[in-house]
């Protein structure tokens, strides 16, 4: 993290200020149009009112520089923005196009937002490993209309009610910073296929069983 406060940390009251935001502690009053969690490097933005549009919001937040990307989903798919980027990506299970996880997609649009290649019908990740599953994971994790929303590495969310990190360590993105560990193993030469946590189970499973 930044060590400069003002630089670190993205308020996103601040960002969001015309929209009457649900105080922490208390309950939803009919006022209220949207719920802030924030949660270090990435946060969930919940809409209320049924006449707020998601891209609406999702194009204010664009204007700020220290995001990453928005995303939400939609009919068609998950949609994702980026400050540093024009258009939009759409994506969702199933089409044309494979990972180096054996996952098939349908992808349109920019897919530079992800830092993501894509040749010979074959997509490859940079900055976000894995990102299609795991932000497709997140957007179907529960019901509701909301936004999700990255930080750039150096940068946090806060809310009302927020810790803060500037100048230490934060976590939370799908930035590859946050996303990738180091694990030891002992006691066995068993590789494993992909370096993913949710194939720890079954590489784990086949070594108890051999």
């Amino acid at each position: 993290m930044k060590s400069n406060k003002k630089e670190a940390l993205i308020d996103l009251r601040k960002e969001l200020s015309e929209y009457n935001i649900l105080e922490l502690g208390e309950a939803v009053r009919a006022k209220d149009e949207i719920v802030i969690t924030a949660n270090e490097r990435m946060a969930y933005l919940y809409i209320l009112k049924e006449d707020i549009q998601l891209r609406q919001m999702a194009k204010k937040l664009q204007k700020e520089s220290r995001i990453s990307w928005i995303a939400w989903k939609d009919n068609e798919g998950i949609k994702v923005i980026s400050p540093d980027h024009q258009g939009e990506l759409s994506f969702q299970p199933g089409g044309p196009y494979k990972d180096q996880y054996h996952q098939s997609w349908s992808v349109k649009g920019n897919s530079d937002i992800l830092d993501m290649k894509i040749k010979d019908n074959t997509i490859s990740f940079g900055n976000y490993p894995d990102a299609l599953a795991r932000l497709y994971g997140a957007a179907e994790s529960q019901k509701g209309s909301f936004l999700i929303t990255d930080a750039k590495p150096g940068y946090e969310f806060i809310g009302e009610s927020s810790p803060e990190h500037s100048g230490g360590g934060a976590h939370g993105s799908m930035h590859k910073a946050d996303s990738t560990v180091p694990l030891i193993v002992t006691g066995t030469n068993k590789s494993i296929e992909n370096l993913r946590i949710v194939d720890l189970k079954d590489w784990i499973i086949e070594i108890i069983q051999r």
